[in-house]
């Protein structure tokens, strides 16, 4: 067997057991992360005018449905041997899923699907409930508990993709950083990022950049055409895909090197986030985690323009086929830790002189958690 078709087994036998726990028949989704992550189909398609639709049935074989100018790509890059057409565009083709749902035993039975939460599907509301309307008396109901639990803990190669992707951002940050000086525009940088994690097979990648002061509250800038000058701290934020799972964490320096506060206030969020992080054990509940780090947010004693954590409303979150999914490093999520979890821990404050805000990549392990991002200590000095 293949690598790919050990995922591929491992995957659908997952989401089968899933359907087994919830009482499904089958799984709709359509147009989504879902659809990538158990077709193996490469990225998420969001164009509305020609969705893909994939039927995982409880004991039959999948299938995908796609419009007919996607059957190559799909039976080409997906691990699923059933590929339909459907010709019109921007209109649900409910005639071929209900000839879908019949061979596969599903008509009339019950189907989950992305109703809930932080579910994402790919199909206009009115053409869903247009479909559920013509496709009665299948009942479709909201799969989000299930699909999520599918997606939390990762199997050994789903962390390895993981660990490979945060060292690419971490390499590409390197190289970024070593070429950044004063008198480029923020812009220059951030598309210099992107380039580096290309270079180094992550893609596609992403990244913010913030600099100068006034604007430090806004973390997830795209980059502008303002030059860089001394003294500015330069915070980016980036990360690309491996095998569709994402890398996630920022790094930091300062145009003529770091004043005295922004070092000493670098180092207490970096402790902080370090204290967060040894609290990511087996059995720990994520809202424990996030009530320390939210008091050592309050409590680290300087003046600040806005708490990022506070306003994010948590100070970590999920990582894996999406930049950021369930579960929360929040005081209001109520998951336990399991090992195999990939979480971040990233509390985070703005001042009038940078942007503070240590993000790390953990694994939940039996033992430590494992730091695949490791963020160095200090913020680097940027020649002016």
């Amino acid at each position: 067997m293949t690598d790919r078709a050990r995922i591929a087994a491992y995957r659908i036998a997952q989401a089968r057991e899933g359907m087994d726990r919830a009482d499904l028949d089958g799984l709709l989704l359509i147009g989504s992360t879902n659809v990538v992550f158990l077709s193996g189909y490469p990225y998420v398609d969001t164009n509305l005018a020609r969705p893909f639709f994939l039927v995982v049935p409880r004991t039959e074989a999948p299938a995908l449905l796609v419009h007919t100018g996607r059957r190559y790509e799909a039976s080409a890059n997906s691990w699923i041997d059933d590929v339909r057409t459907y010709e019109r565009l921007s209109i649900a083709p409910a005639a071929e899923l209900a000839a879908l749902l019949r061979d596969r035993g599903l008509h009339g039975r019950r189907i989950g699907a992305e109703l809930g939460f932080e579910q994402r599907m790919g199909l206009p509301v009115a053409e869903f409930e247009r479909l559920r309307a013509e496709l009665a008396p299948t009942a479709f109901v909201d799969a989000a508990d299930e699909l999520w639990r599918l997606r939390m803990v990762k199997p050994p190669w789903d962390l390895e993709s993981l660990r490979r992707a945060c060292a690419i951002t971490a390499e590409a940050y390197e190289a970024t950083f070593a070429a950044t000086r004063g008198g480029q525009q923020e812009r220059e940088v951030v598309q210099r990022l992107a380039v580096e994690h290309m270079r180094r097979g992550g893609g596609p990648g992403w990244g913010a950049i913030t600099s100068g002061r006034g604007n430090y509250d806004v973390v997830l800038g795209p980059g502008s055409d303002r030059i860089l000058e001394p003294g500015d701290m330069v915070w980016m934020d980036a990360g690309c895909s491996v095998n569709g799972l994402w890398s996630d964490f920022g790094r930091g320096g300062v145009v003529g090197g770091p004043s005295a506060d922004q070092r000493d206030l670098q180092q207490l969020v970096h402790e902080l986030t370090m204290e967060g992080v040894a609290m990511l054990r087996p059995g720990v509940p994520l809202r424990e985690v996030a009530a320390h780090v939210n008091a050592g947010v309050e409590d680290l004693g300087v003046s600040v323009t806005s708490k990022i954590s506070t306003l994010a409303g948590r100070v970590g979150h999920g990582l894996g086929f999406d930049v950021t999914e369930p579960p929360h490093v929040s005081e209001g999520d109520p998951t336990v830790l399991e090992p195999g979890m990939a979480i971040t821990m990233e509390p985070g404050v703005s001042t009038e002189y940078g942007i503070f805000h240590v993000e790390e990549n953990v694994i939940v392990t039996e033992s430590d958690p494992e730091v695949i991002s490791v963020s160095p200590r200090e913020l680097r000095t940027l020649p002016a």
